[in-house]
């Protein structure tokens, strides 16, 4: 059995318990490392809890109501998903899901090139821009689906 298969909750994916972790225990670390508090190790500290956590838990819904919704047993189907008013639940909630995923490698790459120094200390100063700019977008997404 794997865990997706596990006995979850198969209700509709609900972000808002999601968003509200997130911006009580992510946006201040993030806000912290691009204010030179923190260092890149420090945020991906802080980061692993939320990201294994309350997101592991929304993903894996969001993977059960596609699997309902579709029939879809997990195997890598090609193309792309039907245009079917009865997948749309499952599919508003795809972008968060990449967007975390895309953000947790981000903060991987970070901790890589930085270790235990500050934002400052970074080379490539658009992984700067992309950090802030996915933080503040990943809210707004959220946000809009939360209504």
């Amino acid at each position: 059995m794997t865990i997706a298969d596990s006995q979850l909750s198969t209700a509709s994916p609900d972000v808002r318990p999601l968003l509200a972790d997130y911006r009580e225990q992510f946006v201040p670390a993030a806000v912290d490392y691009l204010e030179r508090r923190i260092s890149a190790n420090e945020l991906r500290r802080r980061w692993k809890p939320h990201y294994l956590g309350p997101f592991h838990a929304y993903d894996l819904t969001v993977e059960r109501a596609w699997r309902e919704t579709s029939g879809s047993t997990g195997v890598l189907e090609s193309g792309a998903p039907p245009a079917d008013p009865r997948f749309a639940t499952p599919l508003q909630h795809f972008p968060v899901s990449i967007a975390y995923n895309n953000l947790d490698r981000l903060i991987e790459v970070l901790a890589i090139e930085l270790g235990d120094r500050t934002v400052d200390q970074t080379k490539i100063r658009e992984r700067t821009v992309d950090f802030a700019h996915v933080i503040d977008s990943l809210d707004a997404l959220m946000a809009s689906l939360a209504d």
